[in-house]
């Protein structure tokens, strides 16, 4: 009964432990999908891991100007080493669309320099040149930040824009449709404030930072001009002068030094202008007086 028993357990346990799957063969990990890997993928020479890395990181969504801008350079570059010609021309020209002052290294030869300089050329038939502009007229009391986006590639889909009064914290963001000038009203400065940080950025689909002037975290400024604050504070002083003033202060006291100084003044220059006698025996001797009359 016992091996009967026995036997049964046997062929329970049996079809579990055969039904194990293998275990799989350890593989390589795959690099993780950031900027900094595909950059030091591509210091250690190691193009195609660097390259597709880069090409993982340019579909992610929410990429900083910044990180846009460095992972098209380590993808254009590797397409045209790794012989991606068309490839590497339109990563070329995204990238000359999200920063034109890019130039290629020409150490690299002509096989990165061909496709760079056709992507170049197509970059400067464009209508205008892609990005985006900020000018800000702002006072204590408020003012305007007018934000024009060249978007001839019709890749930017909308504006964000933000400003604060303080050097730190919290901005004030706008969401706004790419145009021509669009233009976002700013508060007025909170007391003892006269700094303006902003930031202007076009977002593509993914919203990705594909122009920008300024950032959160290094904006543009502008110090506001004198507004109402100043006016009061010039008033204030005003008043406290005619109020607590001196008599050295009142119009009438200088008004009367100002009288006696001409008069004084008129009489030096009379005395200093008047002829002179000549001096003669006669206007040196003493004068005789007879009888309260001139002796002759």
């Amino acid at each position: 009964m016992l091996s009967a028993l026995a036997c049964l357990a046997l062929i329970a346990v049996e079809p579990t432990a055969s039904a194990a799957p293998p275990k799989p063969a350890s593989s390589a990990a795959v690099p993780p999908a950031d900027v900094e890997t595909a950059e030091q993928l591509y210091a250690k020479l190691d193009y195609e891991q660097a390259n597709a890395v880069a090409d993982r990181v340019i579909k992610k969504a929410g990429l900083t100007h910044d990180q846009l801008v460095r992972a098209y350079r380590i993808l254009a570059v590797t397409d045209a080493i790794l012989d991606k010609e068309e490839q590497a021309r339109d990563a070329f020209l995204q990238l000359l669309t999200f920063d034109p002052e890019y130039r290629v290294d020409t150490n690299l030869g002509p096989k990165v320099n061909t496709p760079f300089m056709e992507a170049r050329g197509s970059f400067r038939s464009l209508a205008s040149k892609p990005g985006v502009d900020v000018s800000a007229t702002v006072a204590t009391s408020g003012g305007t930040l007018k934000i024009t986006t060249h978007n001839p590639t019709r890749i930017a889909k909308k504006l964000v824009v933000g400003y604060r009064w303080t050097s730190s914290g919290d901005y004030t963001v706008s969401q706004l449709a790419v145009g021509d000038a669009a233009v976002v009203e700013v508060g007025p400065a909170p007391k003892g404030r006269s700094r303006l940080d902003f930031y202007a950025q076009a977002l593509d689909e993914h919203d990705n930072a594909v122009f920008e002037a300024g950032n959160p975290l290094v904006p543009k400024s502008a110090f506001a001009e004198a507004g109402t604050e100043a006016s009061a504070g010039s008033h204030g002083e005003t008043k406290k002068s005619e109020q607590g003033g001196s008599f050295l202060s009142s119009p009438l006291f200088w008004g009367i030094t100002g009288a006696a100084v001409l008069v004084g003044g008129g009489t030096a220059l009379f005395l200093a202008l008047r002829p002179q006698d000549p001096p003669t025996s006669a206007s040196l001797s003493p004068v005789l007086m007879c009888g309260g009359a001139r002796c002759n």
